[in-house]
């Protein structure tokens, strides 16, 4: 990829992204099938882009197969377009693949709208799930969402480990620095976790890390670390896209969980969103209770299968696609991690 459009689809995705997944950051660096090949799909006015899709393009026996980059990593999808026009021009631009698209977990937004009507597309659209969001106007606190008791019972946690000797803090890191200096404790968290649960561990890979490198340079990076006694032992990384934060990845060291450290960074994201300067925290794909005991809003993402072709046959490949992507045996071969973990 040339370092112009690198620069562009950057520009494009802060201007209408509305996850971070849409970013050259985690798009690039997100893993992908080996024998795949890039296609960046471009649709430009007046040399401006204005619509593009980063795509890897495989062979599922004779038919090629078209899946955004990101596709399959447990985080919603999306197309980048600024407007319907554009929207509809991007998607004829990839009927010219030639190729079946997939998406796992596409947000339903203008792109989602144009495939739908697009004369060119046969389309399935399945509704995967709800993705759970705490709404914090400025001004809003633990207290508004949660009750007294619950909040309670948290403070006298966080007492007892203090009156042990052993105070529980949350250490937050915002710069690339920090994120070196942590990045072993964090790293070695996320791997006992995975591995005693059936999640995969995405930070095992050197990309995640660079993702979460270029992301902490452009200051997007938001990671609430619970320490004890100054040990590393839960964290929640957030990544900031506009006015939100979205909650990537959560682990816990589990001899810390009567201490309910999902909550306990929750309730701090919370506490702090008027001076981190956001109004909507994005709690990841994945409903746990925990989520839904301090979720007010949701949003809806979708499968989709597509084929630039009609008739009888294209309904066969798209059912079949879509039967295959999202069959248990098919994501667990491919590690892909439907939801996060449930912290206490």
């Amino acid at each position: 990829m040339s370092a112009r459009l690198h620069s562009e689809w950057s520009a494009l995705a802060s201007q209408v992204g509305t996850v971070f997944s849409s970013r050259p950051s985690f798009g690039l660096n997100a893993p992908r099938n080996v024998n795949g090949t890039l296609r960046f799909v471009e649709v430009r006015r007046g040399g401006d882009l204005v619509a593009f899709a980063p795509l890897c393009v495989t062979s599922l026996g004779p038919v090629k197969v078209a899946r955004p980059l990101g596709v399959g990593q447990g985080v919603p999808t999306e197309l980048l377009a600024v407007d319907d026009d554009a929207s509809m021009e991007l998607w004829d631009a990839i009927a010219g693949l030639d190729a079946l698209v997939f998406a796992d977990s596409m947000v339903d937004d203008r792109n989602l709208r144009s495939l739908r009507r697009h004369p060119a597309f046969s389309a399935r659209v399945v509704a995967r799930e709800r993705v759970p969001l705490i709404q914090v106007p400025e001004g809003v606190s633990p207290r508004d969402l949660r009750s007294t008791k619950t909040l309670k019972r948290l403070r006298q946690y966080r007492n007892q480990l203090s009156r042990s000797g052993t105070p529980m803090r949350i250490e937050v890191i915002e710069d690339v620095e920090h994120l070196d200096r942590r990045w072993n404790d964090i790293s070695t968290l996320a791997a006992a976790a995975s591995e005693r649960s059936r999640y995969v561990d995405f930070l095992g890979s050197g990309t995640a890390r660079e993702f979460l490198r270029a992301e902490a340079v452009a200051g997007r990076v938001i990671i609430a670390g619970l320490t004890v006694g100054g040990r590393w032992m839960a964290h929640d990384i957030g990544i900031r896209t506009g006015d939100r934060i979205e909650a990537w990845l959560t682990h816990h060291d589990r001899r810390v969980r009567r201490f309910e450290p999902g909550h306990q960074m929750i309730e701090w994201f919370v506490e702090a969103h008027d001076d981190l300067g956001v109004t909507v925290l994005d709690q990841g794909l994945g409903v746990n209770e925990i989520k839904k005991s301090w979720t007010n809003a949701d949003y809806g993402v979708h499968a989709i299968a597509a084929s630039p072709k009609s008739g009888l046959l294209a309904k066969v490949m798209i059912d079949t696609l879509m039967a295959w992507e999202l069959s248990p045996a098919v994501a667990h071969a491919r590690r892909i991690r439907r939801t996060r973990p449930a912290l206490r």
